[in-house]
């Protein structure tokens, strides 16, 4: 096997680390900008050739880049259970939230086919190093965003519901689940080698919520899928230890965990990945690479994908990310 992200997914440990980045298709490349002057949000999502076009802009820009992550969104998910999802320049709006719907409402998987076709697009272009990555939402993120019908601050409406309605909680991130696991294995259908399951609001529940709602429906998706390595991704400053057990192959670790702390609790069972804080490559070159360096020193003789600890933002210089890239390549 040639795909370093991959060797390492199966738990080989390599002297550099693969490399990729999460939104590493998005607004801190100029040219990813340029194609939205022209073109909408919601139309990248339609359109499976500017999907495709935006998956591979970063990998033709950063060529030691190992993993190609698909040009989605996780309210996909949503707009297929009938929420009605838009996505102007402010934010994503729901026409109806889920409290509106019924939970067995039909999948209609006719709004996943231009993601399956810009897999099978970017695919076909990808240099051969280069491992292609399907995602999804969790279900504890998705279930935020379809109660509160918006992004929020607080998402306040969700964990009261969490509490206020537990059967009908429980039984929408069942619902959601299943649905997030069904996307993922089209994905892998497509074409993708493996793929990362996003909680990215994991943080906003306290432990004792995030352990009795949110990780079942997380086990519950991860069971299902099937056919590449899995990746679980959960945005908080707290990691349950029950994490270890979760059936996936890979953590990514939240820049809110100190790697070595990381390495010292999952790495018996788990690869890592991460955690590179994306505000430090605001930071400029030599504090950047200083502490992605300190990174790959700490997971030093472990299975270790290097990213960060949450997504690039759009405030990010492409010269940062690369001497970023060459420090952990070298």
């Amino acid at each position: 096997m040639t795909q370093p992200l991959l060797r390492v997914l199966q738990g080989e440990t390599l002297d550099k680390p693969p490399v990729w980045f999460m939104r590493q298709a998005g607004r801190f490349l100029p040219e990813y900008r340029a194609i939205r002057a022209k073109a909408s949000f919601e139309d990248l999502l339609r359109d499976s050739d500017l999907a495709a076009e935006v998956t591979l802009q970063p990998i033709r820009r950063f060529p030691a880049i190992d993993g190609a992550i698909i040009f989605s969104d996780i309210l996909v998910i949503l707009d297929a259970l009938g929420c009605g999802v838009t996505i102007p320049e402010g934010g994503p709006r729901l026409a109806r939230t889920l409290d509106q719907l019924d939970p067995d409402i039909e999948l209609n998987e006719r709004i996943f086919d231009p993601v399956q076709d810009a897999i099978r697009k970017v695919k076909a272009q990808l240099p051969e190093h280069v491992t292609m990555l399907g995602f999804a939402g969790a279900p504890w993120t998705l279930l935020a965003y379809g109660l509160e019908g918006k992004g929020s601050k607080t998402w306040a409406r969700a964990k009261a519901f969490l509490h206020q309605e537990p059967a009908m909680a429980r039984k929408w991130m069942d619902r959601l689940a299943d649905a997030s696991a069904r996307l993922l294995n089209l994905h892998i259908g497509a074409g993708a080698q493996g793929v990362q399951l996003f909680d990215t609001w994991a943080g906003e529940l306290d432990p004792a919520d995030y352990r009795a709602f949110a990780l079942p429906a997380v086990t519950r998706t991860l069971e299902q899928v099937h056919g590449a390595p899995r990746l679980f991704f959960a945005r908080s400053g707290y990691l349950p230890q029950e994490l270890a057990d979760l059936p996936c192959e890979g953590l990514a670790v939240p820049w809110q965990m100190p790697m070595a702390e990381a390495r010292q609790r999952f790495s018996a069972s788990k690869v890592l990945q991460g955690n590179l804080d994306p505000i430090a490559l605001l930071a400029g070159k030599e504090t950047a690479t200083k502490k992605a360096r300190a990174i790959v020193d700490a997971m030093k003789g472990a299975p270790h994908i290097f990213n960060l600890g949450h997504g690039l933002v759009p405030e990010t210089d492409p010269d940062v990310l690369q001497a970023v890239i060459d420090e952990v390549k070298k």
